[in-house]
């Protein structure tokens, strides 16, 4: 019945998916709050190997790679063992060139001139950053967030989401100043979301 803040989208995790989807509401004119269990920044994706799958990009146009949404849907749907969602899959693999024009164009990252073929792509399609490493991401998104006016909220640990009496999600409930891996630790904190989780 008390909210402690309110924000019209909170992110869960600051890693890549995160932090993106932190700017893009952001460029939209949301407030956003983000919030990350760990004490650093980045979850996974900055430990990653930086490597990003895309179909049609402008290196493997240097190379003559002759790739495609769909060809990328297939070796999805292939390597997934039928298992994927068609509709998730053709998303992504017709939205990756964009994403890997957006992480250069509007975050500055670089990328190896070559794309890696890699298991489970019928084409060279993995695009690793100049250092192999998702830091290179990572530390590009978080320059953004702080040039937006966000702060990544570190030992905020999503405990649950909260839902109201028709089942619409309206909020979470944190464990503030978590200590990973002490489910116990921290305090309980109410934050509604207007628009989004």
């Amino acid at each position: 019945n008390k909210w402690n803040e309110t924000a019209d989208v909170v992110i869960i995790g600051s890693g890549f998916a995160g932090l993106a989807a932190a700017i893009e509401a952001k460029n939209a004119g949301a407030s956003i709050i983000i919030l990350e269990k760990m004490k650093g920044y980045g979850g996974n994706s900055i430990i990653s190997d930086g490597m990003v799958a895309a179909a049609g990009t402008v290196f493997q146009k240097k190379e003559q790679i002759q790739d495609s949404a769909d060809l990328m849907v297939k070796d999805m749907v292939t390597a997934g063992l039928g298992l994927n969602h068609p509709n998730l899959a053709r998303t992504v693999a017709e939205n990756s060139n964009t994403i890997i024009q957006w992480t250069i164009d509007y975050l500055g990252v670089k990328y190896k001139d070559k794309p890696h073929h890699l298991g489970g792509h019928s084409v060279p399609r993995s695009h690793a950053t100049h250092n192999y490493s998702g830091s290179a991401i990572i530390r590009p998104l978080i320059k953004k967030i702080k040039n937006l006016g966000m702060e990544v909220r570190g030992q905020m640990c999503l405990e649950r989401i909260i839902r109201n009496k028709h089942g619409r999600v309206c909020g979470v409930l944190v464990r503030e100043g978590y200590n990973y891996p002490d489910p116990e630790s921290g305090i309980h904190r109410y934050i509604k979301a207007k628009k989004a989780i």
